[in-house]
């Protein structure tokens, strides 16, 4: 019974499909310094973590709910209004926020330090 409970809980943090981890990681990686190899690990540490706390269907909800609430005039309130869209763009937040603390370490100092001999 315990082995049953384990296992779909495992399998729950591992719905999350190859391809949308692939994409996820590849704008990571964008965002926080190129193709590096320790902005892949961080990206692939992030991810893994979302995919801990979330369910795939819950984040891809929350991922169109994000993208399209931008959309202008009555299209977009379809995307803004329901309260179930802020509900999960705050959780997926929270979610990726969290993440980032703890695999971003090393690569914030080193952001931080190149804004300072920028600045």
């Amino acid at each position: 019974m315990l082995c049953a409970l384990l296992l779909s809980s495992l399998a729950a943090a591992n719905d999350f499909p190859t391809q949308a981890r692939v994409e996820y990681v590849l704008r990571c990686m964008n965002s926080h310094g190129g193709q590096k190899y320790e902005v892949l690990y961080s990206c692939i540490c992030i991810i893994d973590k979302i995919a801990e706390k979330i369910a795939y269907d819950e984040y891809l909800e929350g991922e169109v709910f994000a993208q399209l609430r931008t959309t202008p005039g009555e299209r977009g309130g379809v995307f803004r209004d329901p309260e179930r869209s802020s509900l999960l763009i705050g959780k997926i937040s929270d979610i990726t926020e969290d993440a980032e603390k703890s695999c971003l370490v090393g690569l914030r100092t080193d952001t931080a330090n190149k804004d300072k001999e920028r600045g």
